[in-house]
């Protein structure tokens, strides 16, 4: 405990009295700051927020998809691409907001990839002379067109000449599904995780 002197007759007092123990007289007692109070990270996320990160994952689907048109397709580095780079900008675009992020990781993955692949096939769309962004999807499948196929399997020989031509029909939407499949989940693990911190 503090000890301090009296104002008045000059004895020693504690700073915590209010009245001088000997002779009676009232002391002046410094006030106590109030300790400040520390504000919880918001862990509601705006619609502000929730519309910006949509736009990152769909500005980027749209390009992507303008380049599968026009250069080809690079079956799993598209994944490894986007599914990292999306969540990246995602937590640039909201560092104080990772928190609430991660409270719903499996909803906002799916979020960014709905996104993602709606402007990816708009991408496809407004690659073409005539927008049709389901046009060229459902003429590869059908097998009227080919996709240039690179990456993985251009290992030279057959492989490679079959691949050098395109492909098309399920062998293509397989490679097409393996794809989008690795970047969900790149995703999903690259989004904030959860943490043990009890709310406040």
């Amino acid at each position: 405990m503090k000890s301090s002197t009296c104002s008045q007759c000059g004895k020693p007092i504690s700073q915590e009295d209010k009245f001088c123990q000997h002779c009676g007289a009232p002391q002046k007692t410094a006030a106590t700051a109030p300790k400040p109070v520390k504000t919880a990270e918001p862990r509601g996320i705006s619609t502000a927020s929730l519309v910006k990160w949509l736009l990152i994952a769909g500005v980027t689907g749209l390009v992507f998809g303008w380049i599968r048109y026009w250069i080809g397709y690079y079956v799993l580095i598209q994944g490894v691409i986007a599914g990292l780079l999306i969540p990246w900008m995602v937590k640039k675009a909201a560092p104080n907001q990772l928190e609430a992020i991660s409270d719903i990781r499996f909803k906002m993955a799916l979020l960014l990839f709905f996104s993602f692949m709606v402007a990816q096939a708009i991408g496809f769309g407004v690659a073409q002379p005539v927008f049709d962004p389901f046009n060229w999807v459902a003429r590869v499948w059908n097998g009227d067109t080919t996709e240039s196929v690179f990456g993985i399997f251009s290992t030279g020989g057959v492989v490679h000449q079959t691949f050098s031509e395109g492909l098309s029909g399920g062998f293509w939407a397989f490679l097409w599904f393996f794809d989008i499949s690795f970047m969900f989940f790149l995703m999903l693990v690259s989004l904030p995780l959860t943490t043990n911190k009890k709310r406040s």
